[in-house]
């Protein structure tokens, strides 16, 4: 009954990205589970959204609804979970943070959900001659935030931290204000795996995050990308981590006056909360230690066969053709984060489809596109 079902929203989609000059865009529509698809048309269709901006918010918002609960097996012991560094870019109005607040409003209410919570838990514990634990805030998303801060959030929520922030840019420019670019250095070991620590003489409690996953998302306007080149960026590796959207089309686009524009969008949202939901339940495994202690470990996916090969096939080829160079000044030292960010998106994509009731969660397939390089 399921596959039917599949099969019909598979036709319809196909039938709408036709029709509606998807494949214009040269985005790879076709790689998201069927659900997800729907729900990008009809936003798209009813809010105006750019389809590269709602579908990568989309994206960016399964990965900080995972968290560190599922990783994936790159090669032998490589493994990643799925956090993301992504800007948005784009002229002035050409609607960069409506899909980016839409993609991320069911993150945003179960934030809101374990705010009201922290409020009773410290009612209660005033009312209590404040005896005991202090209760402790869990968030997820932070926009404005110090070095300290920000890991200060993350070991309050060990899953998974968002670094959300429209016009991003003011982010980075103050970045520097910071000892030594404490920030930036955080964010390239975070992304590269590698565990983080707080040690200040302020906090008699040291901060440390084994297994850390920050994801960044920001906007930015086309006129003001030349701005992280100054910063040195480049150099310390920060760009090459870093995904960017920019539209085929700089057009913006009409509004379409429809009268049951709020019920559909509405609808939309609603679908996609249920699927973003259902990312969120998810959960470690739990591990007994040998003392007795429960220790929650990520689930690693590996690529089944048939996604292994392919992935292990594209990246041999590279790897020929970068060989073939003979200045190092040549090299392309962005390309050599691709494994890792296709990785990542394979992993996204295999929970989505989990999410969607369409997949499950044993490994991860091989999912290609007519419009993917």
């Amino acid at each position: 009954m399921a596959d039917m079902k599949n099969s019909r929203l598979e036709l319809c989609n196909r039938i709408r990205m036709e029709a509606e000059h998807t494949e214009d865009t040269g985005f790879p529509l076709d790689t998201f589970p069927q659900a997800v698809q729907s729900v990008i048309l009809d936003m798209t269709k009813y809010e105006n959204y750019m389809i590269e901006f709602i579908a990568t918010s989309m994206l960016s918002a399964a990965s900080t609804a995972l968290g560190g609960t599922y990783r994936i097996r790159i090669k032998s012991d490589w493994q990643s979970n799925g956090a993301l560094y992504i800007i948005l870019v784009g002229r002035p109005g050409l609607g960069k943070t409506p899909p980016l607040e839409a993609a991320y409003r069911p993150i945003r209410k179960h934030d809101y959900a374990l705010f009201k919570a922290y409020e009773a838990e410290v009612e209660a514990w005033k009312a209590a001659g404040e005896n005991g634990k202090k209760p402790v805030l869990h968030r997820t998303i932070v926009s404005d935030f110090t070095p300290e801060s920000l890991l200060q959030t993350h070991n309050n929520n060990p899953r998974s931290v968002a670094i959300l922030v429209d016009e991003i840019m003011g982010m980075f420019n103050s970045a520097n204000r910071y000892t030594n670019g404490q920030l930036i250095e955080q964010l390239l070991t975070a992304w590269s795996g590698g565990a983080l620590d707080v040690i200040r003489v302020s906090n008699s409690t040291p901060v440390h995050i084994e297994r850390p996953c920050i994801n960044i998302i920001g906007t930015a306007q086309t006129k003001r990308m030349h701005e992280l080149l100054k910063k040195g960026f480049e150099e310390n590796g920060l760009l090459d981590r870093i995904l960017f959207v920019l539209p085929k089309s700089r057009e913006v686009s009409k509004w379409t006056n429809r009268d049951d524009d709020g019920e559909k969008t509405s609808l939309a949202a609603k679908r996609w909360e249920k699927i973003l939901n259902k990312v969120l339940a998810l959960d470690y495994n739990a591990e007994t230690e040998g003392d007795g202690m429960e220790e929650q470990t990520a689930h690693v996916l590996s690529m089944n066969s048939e996604a292994k090969e392919y992935f292990f096939s594209w990246w041999n080829e590279k790897v020929e053709r970068i060989n073939r160079i003979e200045d190092d000044a040549d090299v392309d030292s962005r390309e050599m984060k691709h494994p890792a960010h296709v990785a990542r998106l394979a992993l996204i994509i295999q929970v989505l489809r989990y999410a969607s009731d369409e997949s499950h969660l044993q490994f991860c397939l091989l999912y290609t596109s007519d419009a993917a390089d």
